[in-house]
């Protein structure tokens, strides 16, 4: 009897290559509908799956008709959002082409480009990189195009810009990472994973852009994975675009030059979980692993099902939580504590490197860090009053940061060295 994490990952095969179902290609096991939907909007696969899941019910009948139905006309809608999005898209690098404005799409329409129609991969933004010296000519490209700067989800190094008629957000980045600092962070920029030298254009959902060199976009990609599975999760949509980039494009990366940087990142043991779980359930070029040493030591059944339950973020829809708490162990600033009551307390009394920085007055004036902790628990209960309903407890924020903290631990994404 297969578990609807089996049918899950069944369909997804279904989808991507038209086989691997039982009984050449007929349905055995009755799908638990109400359980799979919701794992499926969980894990943002509700266009990629329509289609296996409507052939599954025009088999098996177990889906009422008026239920299908609204799922479909729900998913069309879904999918002319991103045709909009994608004329958006066009448009921007027609007229950047046409001003001089180098733009390098990463994520997004590469990702989409890679299934079975691009409309499957929903996205809530598009992300493209432009240098210092063109950010403001970019900036001025995007609201002549009739995008609107959203000053509040702004950063120093990532402009958002929102087009209401396209229903498209932008985000502007002037580096890869962010605004993120640290010791992991300096190790990617010296990588130089976007340069004019490595950069490739290609055509991407029907439109010629630039893009990182495959191995560096690999290598990005991971650090993205990683990012938000350190923060607060991720779902098996990242299995999905994994697979098909390393399968589609497995000729032109260099693995071996791939797993060193993977390996000076810290990042081997998550990856080699990762690639394992890929290759299992969704059919990944297990040639990933020739002439390298696989280091993993355990089960992928933790990293498996944190994947499938989206990390925490389905944890009172506010894994963002404990983002401020895990970023510095993110970026290997801060050790974390062994387990026990030391990491616990760490939670809620962070060291200096562990601190957020939104108290950067701690940071540069260390002998104001009791200072910092009072301020810090004093924002908790201002934003709990208003939001108790969706916000941790002191108890469930400690507990569900220190099972995040084993993970990142038992994955060797912790600098513990």
């Amino acid at each position: 009897m297969r578990t609807t994490i089996d049918n899950l990952f069944m369909l997804c095969r279904a989808h991507l290559y038209g086989t691997d179902r039982p009984d050449g290609g007929n349905y055995e096991d009755e799908i638990d509908f109400e359980t799979l939907k919701k794992m499926i909007q969980e894990n943002s696969l509700s266009a990629f799956l329509y289609k296996p899941l409507k052939e599954y019910n025009d088999q098996k009948k177990t889906i009422q008709d008026e239920v299908m139905s609204d799922y479909g006309s729900y998913i069309q809608a879904v999918m002319f959002r991103e045709l909009s999005k994608n004329y958006g898209i066009k448009k921007l690098c027609t007229e950047a082409e046409s001003r001089g404005i180098r733009l390098v799409f990463f994520k997004g329409i590469i990702l989409a480009d890679l299934y079975p129609q691009y409309a499957e991969r929903t996205s809530a933004d598009s992300d493209i990189l432009v240098s210092e010296e063109q950010k403001e000519a970019a900036e001025q490209l995007l609201i002549e195009s009739g995008y609107e700067k959203n000053l509040e989800h702004s950063k120093i190094h990532v402009q958002v810009y929102y087009n209401k008629k396209l229903s498209h957000t932008v985000e502007l980045h002037t580096r890869l990472w962010e605004d993120y600092t640290g010791p992991r962070i300096d190790i990617l920029d010296k990588m130089k994973l976007s340069c004019p030298e490595t950069d490739i254009r290609i055509t991407a959902c029907g439109i010629e852009v630039n893009t990182l060199g495959h191995e560096k976009h690999l290598v990005y990609q991971l650090f993205h994975i990683i990012k938000h599975f350190s923060l607060e999760g991720i779902g098996i949509r990242y299995l999905i675009d994994t697979t098909l980039f390393v399968n589609r494009y497995f000729k032109d990366i260099d693995f071996n030059l791939f797993w060193k940087h993977i390996e000076m990142l810290g990042y081997t043991k998550f990856v080699e979980a990762f690639f394992k779980i890929c290759i299992d359930e969704l059919k990944m070029n297990d040639k990933v692993f020739e002439n390298h040493t696989i280091t993993l030591d355990h089960s992928v059944e933790d990293l498996k099902t944190d994947l499938l339950n989206v990390g925490i973020s389905k944890e009172k829809r506010a894994g963002w939580q404990i983002m401020g708490a895990m970023e510095s162990y993110f970026t290997g600033e801060a050790k974390a504590p062994k387990a026990g009551i030391r990491r616990k307390l760490a939670m809620v009394f962070p060291s200096l490197d562990a601190l957020p920085k939104t108290y950067l007055y701690a940071r540069k004036h260390p002998i104001l860090l009791p200072i910092a902790w009072v301020h810090r628990a004093i924002k908790y209960l201002i934003r709990r009053k208003d939001h108790k309903d969706e916000f941790f407890s002191v108890g469930e924020k400690i507990d569900v940061g220190d099972r995040r903290i084993s993970l990142m631990d038992e994955l060797g994404l912790l600098n513990n060295d």
